[in-house]
């Protein structure tokens, strides 16, 4: 599809009324020329739930795939209704940056915004979708390395596809795709994660990339197994190794989140708060923020974070300020999750 007429105005009011022909999809700023929070209407909303894939102009795709996005994560179009448009249009989207900022979203909103009770049918619906089309895309194209991307990246959380990510491993991959070290590495993890590989594993690959940064990943997969005292060693390790190097904290600190498996590290959570003033004393503003951020615990509730602010004014205010905007982003994913269908 094609643009059939556009309309030039100028904003002067606080609202700005305009007629607006009929038309099967009415896209505001579809040339991103403005600053604006972009919304569709539900003749417009159907209209891409059916044919985004057909729209020619990439502009355009991308101001639509922005509107989604910001309706998700804003409450106001469901996860669901998001994952599926995904899910119909994306293994279609020939921008690969968009494609990228499209797959890294969708596993953000399920992760993040997707209620409790439709979170792990969502992950296993990403994962079949990521297979999918991985399985469908060009040979050798940037679209078929992203899939395998986040094939690997979904697989952390579902292992529905564990044998066939355990395949490619070893392999089995399809035409033209080229599983270099970094992917190797993503695919191990997230079956390391789901308890389908493990620390031998991890030596064999490490003993094939004994890199800087393949030590690094191999750090990362170890801490990423699904036992209590793996993930409890990875903790300790973040808050009290201080020869860990900044690239070897943030896998630490990405084993300990590996998952999403709270389970695993709920217990944690108040403990956090009675540590986070003293680290940011003691170390680096660089290993302090590392921490602050990394570690701040996606509770089901503000009451833990409330009560560390209300108990903390006199905090370093640059510690407050991360511990503020850390709170913000976990109120907009409960806010969110509570007004899903």
């Amino acid at each position: 599809g094609s643009r059939r007429d556009q309309l030039a105005l100028d904003l002067h009011q606080e609202r700005t009324p305009v007629d607006v022909p009929v038309a099967d999809l009415v896209l505001l700023n579809d040339d991103d020329l403005t600053y604006a929070k972009v919304r569709l209407d539900d003749v417009s909303l159907t209209t891409v739930q059916e044919s985004l894939s057909s729209i020619d102009d990439p502009l355009a795709r991308a101001v639509v795939w922005s509107s989604l996005w910001n309706a998700t994560r804003d409450g106001e179009l469901t996860v669901a209704r998001y994952t599926s448009i995904v899910r119909r249009h994306a293994p279609h989207e020939s921008n690969i940056g968009l494609l990228a900022g499209i797959l890294a979203n969708t596993l953000f909103a399920i992760r993040n915004y997707a209620s409790d009770h439709e979170r792990q049918g969502e992950q296993r619906s990403w994962v079949e979708t990521a297979w999918a089309a991985l399985q469908g895309s060009d040979a050798g194209s940037d679209a078929q390395l992203s899939w395998a991307r986040a094939l690997a990246s979904a697989s952390a959380f579902d292992d529905v596809r564990a044998a066939e990510v355990d395949a490619l491993l070893h392999g089995d991959a399809p035409e033209g795709l080229t599983i270099d070290p970094d992917l190797r590495w993503q695919l191990l993890t997230s079956l390391v994660t789901t308890g389908h590989a493990g620390a031998d594993d991890v030596a064999v690959q490490l003993e094939s990339d004994d890199t800087g940064s393949g030590r690094t990943a191999a750090r990362r997969a170890l801490a990423s197994q699904p036992d209590p005292a793996v993930r409890t060693a990875a903790w300790d390790a973040a808050w009290n190794d201080e020869t860990l190097s900044n690239d070897h904290l943030d896998a630490v600190i990405a084993g300990f989140r590996a998952g999403g498996r709270r389970d695993l590290i709920a217990g944690f959570d108040a403990e956090y708060f009675e540590r986070i003033g003293d680290v940011w004393a003691a170390r680096s503003i660089e290993l302090a923020q590392r921490l602050v951020v990394g570690l701040f615990p996606a509770s089901p509730t503000l009451d833990l974070v409330d009560a560390w602010l209300a108990d903390n004014s006199a905090a370093p205010a640059a510690l407050r300020r991360i511990v503020v905007e850390q709170r913000d982003h976990l109120a907009r994913a409960l806010r969110v999750r509570a007004v899903q269908g």
